[in-house]
């Protein structure tokens, strides 16, 4: 095995043992490392944990979906609906992958680096023009993005609390709407 190619070879093998998982958060980094032919610490070495390659695996395993959330950027229509829109996108693709993303959900709230607010920052920025500073703007999408994880890595409690079923396309779409509505006003 050649050292340039440990990194892909353990993201590649961390894929393929969630995909063969039934649960991913069983996976640990004994069976990575074996699946990937590599020594134990360079998962350490190149990750700095388990739980970071784990990550990094399953945004590659999604990653081909982000071309979606671009397209809606991108879109010729109002501000606030492309951020509803491309909450809501997000959503279905969280839900659609939940049995990974929810193997994670622990490392992406509480670890890894804070990218999603940065994806809807221009949307709300447009939606609220020169009406808020720089700061609320950054706060409101902090706000709904996190709070978008929150809800959909605790999606059984937040059900019970609040009767919607974010596994439901229709009610995930209330509660995207409810969202946005309620933190930015026309």
């Amino acid at each position: 095995m050649q050292p340039y190619n440990v990194k892909e070879q353990l993201l590649n093998a961390a894929m393929k043992l969630l995909t063969e998982s039934n649960d991913a958060s069983k996976i640990t980094a004994r069976q990575i490392a074996a699946e990937a032919g590599a020594n134990l610490a360079m998962i350490n070495y190149y990750f700095a944990s388990k739980d970071a390659l784990i990550s990094a695996a399953v945004d590659k395993l999604i990653a081909n979906r982000a071309v979606e959330l671009e397209e809606i950027k991108e879109k010729n229509v109002p501000a606030k609906q492309r951020l509803i829109e491309f909450l809501l996108k997000m959503a279905d693709i969280t839900v659609e992958y939940s049995q990974y993303t929810k193997a994670t959900a622990s490392y992406t709230l509480l670890e890894k680096d804070i990218e999603e607010p940065y994806h809807i920052l221009p949307m709300v920025k447009e939606c609220l023009g020169d009406s808020h500073s720089e700061t609320e703007c950054r706060i409101i999408s902090y706000q709904l993005t996190t709070f978008s994880q929150i809800v959909f890595f605790r999606s059984d409690d937040f059900r019970k609390y609040s009767g919607l079923d974010i596994m439901k396309a229709e009610e995930r779409k209330t509660l995207i709407n409810t969202m946005v509505n309620t933190l930015i006003q026309d």
